[in-house]
C-alpha cells in the first residue's frame, strides 16, 4: 500500500474524514515530513507554511485546522491515538504532535511492510 493510502487510512480510523477542512491539509503535512523527516524540527515553516501555499490559505488556517483534526480524533477514537503513539497521551497531541504521531506510525508501517516483502 503506497503511503497516500496509508495516510488516508489511519486519517479514516481516527474519525478524521474527508469532510474536514483540514483533511487534504494533514495528507499533505504527513506527505512532507516524510519525504523529508528534518521538516519535523521546523513544523511551521517547513511544512505549515509550504501546505498553506499549496493549499492556497493563509498559515494559521493549516494550524488551526490541523488542531481541528486532533480534537476530533482525540474525541471519536482516543484509544486508536494512545495505540499509535509511541507515549501516554492526557490531552490531544497538538498539530504538530498529530503531524509527528502520525509520520512515525506510517514509517513504521512502512517498515514492518517492508520486513515482510
Amino acid at each position: 500500500m503506497g503511503d497516500t493510502a496509508l495516510i488516508h487510512e489511519e486519517l479514516q480510523a481516527l474519525g478524521i474524514t474527508p469532510n474536514y477542512k483540514g483533511y487534504q491539509q494533514a495528507v499533505c503535512a504527513i506527505q512532507l515530513a516524510l519525504e523529508e523527516e528534518s521538516r519535523l524540527r521546523n513544523v511551521t515553516k517547513e511544512i505549515y507554511w509550504v501546505v498553506a501555499d499549496a493549499m492556497g490559505c493563509a498559515r494559521s488556517d493549516i494550524e488551526r485546522n490541523l488542531r481541528t483534526l486532533s480534537l476530533r480524533a482525540w474525541r471519536v477514537n482516543p484509544l486508536r491515538l494512545q495505540e499509535i503513539t509511541p507515549y501516554p497521551l492526557s490531552a490531544p497531541p497538538a498539530a504538530s504532535q498529530l503531524i509527528t504521531i502520525l509520520t512515525t506510525h506510517i514509517q513504521r508501517l512502512r517498515a514492518r511492510e517492508a520486513v515482510q516483502a
